[in-house]
């Protein structure tokens, strides 16, 4: 009789351990799941969705691109534009900023979207090394379109003004590189900051349905 009952307790806690263990795997798979269908919504959210709250004013600037022509913002204020800070002899973020923008101007083309909706500019932090020719080389090497991808440099004063401006901070090191931060400006027709996006959170589906939202809801 004390084997039946030892049996049946066994049996029991058998059927408590699979019903527990069940419900862990069960709510495992629930929570990627869920988790993946966050992901994708942040990814590729649909434009018609959401919107983007206006941030700020976009400061002004006035610099040279890389045919020598001067630019400025004010001039191109019908176009949404996307602005970042580079310079040509980073060895690490900026190369790999301008990747994702490289392939930011093909969707942007693809949709019949760059230059008459959305023009992408690239300013340099560096002047004193990078001249027009050395901006020219390297947005070749991108592929950038050169009127639909700006490449700007100012001189020493101008280039502080604008990075003061647009809050970018630099500090030039021992070895030559300069630490910088990493802000992408996503900027509306009217000249409002719409979105700022660092390195980790610069995907080009996710700009691209940012722009659609702009040209949605121009207004808002």
């Amino acid at each position: 009789m004390s084997l039946d009952i030892k049996n049946f307790t066994e049996l029991i806690f058998s059927v408590i351990v699979v019903i527990i263990l069940s419900f862990i795997e069960g709510s495992a798979h629930e929570g990627q799941h869920m988790h993946n269908e966050e992901r994708q919504t942040r990814v590729e959210p649909s434009s018609s969705t959401y919107q983007l709250p206006v941030i700020n004013s976009a400061p002004d600037f006035v610099l040279v691109d890389r045919s020598g022509e001067r630019v400025s913002l004010k001039n191109l204020k019908e176009k949404i534009k996307i602005v970042n800070f580079i310079y040509t002899s980073c060895p690490n973020s900026c190369p790999i900023t301008s990747g994702k923008l490289s392939k930011l101007q093909e969707i942007l083309i693809k949709e019949g979207l760059l230059r008459e909706e959305v023009k992408m500019i690239s300013i340099t932090l560096d002047p004193e090394r990078d001249n027009l020719e050395q901006l020219k080389k390297y947005a070749n090497g991108f592929n950038a379109d050169s009127n639909g991808w700006l490449f700007l440099r100012g001189s020493k004063e101008e280039t502080e003004k604008v990075l003061s401006d647009y809050d970018i901070w630099t500090k030039k090191l021992d070895d030559g590189t300069i630490d910088h931060v990493m802000r992408i400006y996503l900027i509306d027709d009217q000249d409002r900051i719409r979105e700022i996006y660092n390195l980790a959170f610069l995907q080009p589906e996710l700009v691209v349905r940012d722009i659609e939202t702009i040209l949605l809801r121009p207004n808002i």
